[in-house]
């Protein structure tokens, strides 16, 4: 009997020591990363939005309006914004000082939006297939979804549009990107009469209405729904520009595009929300 009692004794306490092995030995759960079944789009954890780019971005503070625009809808995944910009830069600039590498790699982004100088899809097409392409890699790289911002033809060469248009889709179709078809919404609001004042006086950069019309093509194409209404002070700024009217050219241009450029990954869906008006 004695030596029944400590065989089992001695079982039970190999069986606690062999537990305890196992558990301390388990390698750590691996981080999610976009893309995965692990990666589940939480009420609450924001959206993380790198832009990279230059004046036509940082202008009117851009990127701080679409998160805004998230924040006002009371979107379960409002928007965390961040960018870099510097004037006159193009992508090349930025490759080559290497800050946008840095800041890619430097945490988890959802999206990083890709923008050139505004002429060089025009006056250099080669060099900005390159560039977007160094730089969505590096973002794919990252776990990130590429966005490239199809920016407007300066004021005295509308026709520039049809170029940018050409640049941006074959290469938004080439590295499964997102396209945010800001140019092609300025088009429609500019094809109206009276037209909208979206230009400053230099014809090139966006007023507070222009940085408004493309704040509401990001924020429908994240989204998938039009803006809620302006507040008081945005509508002081729009100077009697009818906001209704600029968010009806975003939304009519990314409806008009391709279903793969303007479908958004599984994982980075929010849950839905009825814009307001």
């Amino acid at each position: 009997m004695r030596i029944s009692m400590r065989r089992i004794l001695l079982a039970w306490m190999l069986g606690v020591a062999a537990v305890g092995q196992a558990v301390a030995g388990d390698p750590p759960t691996a981080q999610p990363v976009i893309g995965t079944a692990a990666q589940s789009a939480l009420p609450g954890q924001p959206l993380s939005v790198l832009f990279v780019g230059n004046s036509y971005t940082f202008y009117n503070d851009l990127p701080q309006m679409v998160r805004q625009m998230s924040v006002e809808a009371a979107q379960p995944r409002p928007l965390q914004v961040r960018d870099v910009t510097f004037g006159g830069a193009s992508l090349q600039a930025h490759w080559q000082r290497g800050e946008v590498q840095k800041v890619i790699a430097s945490q988890h982004w959802d999206y990083v939006v890709i923008q050139d100088f505004s002429t060089m899809p025009v006056d250099d097409p080669d060099l900005t297939r390159e560039y977007v392409r160094h730089v969505a890699a590096a973002a794919r790289k990252a776990g990130a979804q590429p966005i490239l911002y199809l920016t407007w033809a300066r004021k005295a060469k509308p026709a520039m549009q049809d170029q940018l248009d050409s640049v941006y889709t074959e290469l938004a179709n080439e590295t499964h990107a997102l396209l945010a078809p800001v140019g092609q919404a300025w088009k429609r609001a500019l094809a109206v009469s009276p037209q909208p004042n979206l230009f400053i006086e230099d014809g090139s950069h966006p007023s507070y209405a222009g940085s408004y019309l493309a704040a509401s093509v990001f924020y429908s194409l994240i989204y998938g729904v039009q803006p809620p209404a302006p507040s008081a002070e945005q509508l002081v700024k729009l100077d009697h520009t009818k906001p209704g009217d600029l968010q009806g050219y975003a939304w009519s241009s990314i409806q008009a595009q391709d279903l793969a450029l303007r479908t958004v990954p599984q994982e980075l869906r929010s849950l839905p929300v009825t814009a307001t008006r």
